[in-house]
C-alpha cells in the first residue's frame, strides 16, 4: 500500500505540473534570449518601452536635434547618447563568457583602485551611436573636419573610420532584422503611395540604460588620463 501511495502521489504531481500554464518569461528573459552573453543583464533589469517612432520625412517644427546637422546643441545631444559615455567594468569571468581572452583584454588603470580583476568594456549601442554621429559629421565635413583633415575626403585613417562605421551599422541592422511592418498612405499632392514610417515599437528603454551606464561608468577623467598604453612589463 505504501508503494502504491507513493506512485499515485508521484503521478498526481506529474499531472498537476503538466496542467499548469507555462511560466511567463520576464522582459529580461526575452532580452537575454535575443542577445549573446552580457554582464549587464545580471546587473540591471532593462525596462521595456512601447513607443511610436517619429519617421516623418520632412522636419518638424522645431526640428529634432538629431536631424540638426551642425551646432553646439546638436553636438551636445549626440555626445550625451554615445561619444561621451565612459566605460564600465567587467570581470575576467565576463571576458571569458564573451569568448575573449583576459590576457589580452585591457584592465582598468591602477589609478581607478578597482583591483586586479577589473577590465574596461563598453556597450555596443553606444558604439553604434558614435558611428551615426561620425556619419552626421561627415555630411558636414567642411564644418567639422576640414581644418584638421584638409580638403575632403581627408586622411586614410579618416576614410577607414567612415568605412568601418558604415560596415558595422549595416551588420547590426541585418543582425537585428526588424520585421516591423511599414504601411503606405495616399497623401494629398502625391500621385504615388507614401510610406508611413511612424511605427509602433517595443524597445529596451534606452534612456534608463543610458542613465544606468553613466551611474556605473568609471571616472572618465581618470580613465582617459591613465589609459594611454599597456602597463610596463
Amino acid at each position: 500500500i505504501t508503494l502504491l501511495n507513493i506512485l499515485l502521489f508521484a503521478l498526481s504531481l506529474v499531472i498537476f505540473s503538466s496542467s499548469k500554464p507555462p511560466s511567463t518569461l520576464s522582459d529580461q528573459d526575452h532580452w537575454k534570449a535575443t542577445s549573446y552573453y552580457s554582464p549587464v543583464f545580471s546587473r540591471f533589469p532593462i525596462p521595456k518601452l512601447t513607443l511610436t517612432t517619429n519617421g516623418t520625412f520632412w522636419p518638424t517644427s522645431p526640428p529634432s536635434l538629431f536631424r540638426t546637422r551642425t551646432g553646439p546643441a546638436a553636438d551636445a545631444a549626440w555626445a550625451s547618447i554615445g561619444s561621451n559615455i565612459a566605460p564600465i567594468i567587467i570581470s575576467s569571468a565576463d571576458v571569458r563568457a564573451l569568448g575573449k581572452d583576459p590576457s589580452v583584454a585591457v584592465k582598468a588603470p591602477p589609478a581607478l583602485n578597482l583591483g586586479s580583476d577589473a577590465y574596461i568594456a563598453g556597450m555596443d549601442v553606444f558604439h553604434h551611436l558614435h558611428c551615426l554621429d561620425k556619419l552626421r559629421r561627415e555630411i558636414s565635413y567642411k564644418h567639422y573636419h576640414e581644418a584638421t583633415e584638409g580638403p575632403y575626403p581627408g586622411s586614410e585613417l579618416h576614410e577607414a573610420h567612415i568605412d568601418h562605421c558604415l560596415d558595422v551599422l549595416a551588420q547590426a541592422i541585418r543582425c537585428t532584422g526588424s520585421v516591423d511592418v511599414v504601411t503606405f498612405n495616399w497623401v494629398e499632392g502625391h500621385k504615388m503611395p507614401q510610406p508611413d514610417f511612424n511605427n509602433k515599437k517595443v524597445c529596451r528603454d534606452f534612456e534608463a540604460l543610458r542613465e544606468w551606464t553613466v551611474e556605473n561608468a568609471v571616472d572618465s577623467e581618470t580613465f582617459f588620463k591613465e589609459a594611454v598604453g599597456p602597463p610596463e612589463g
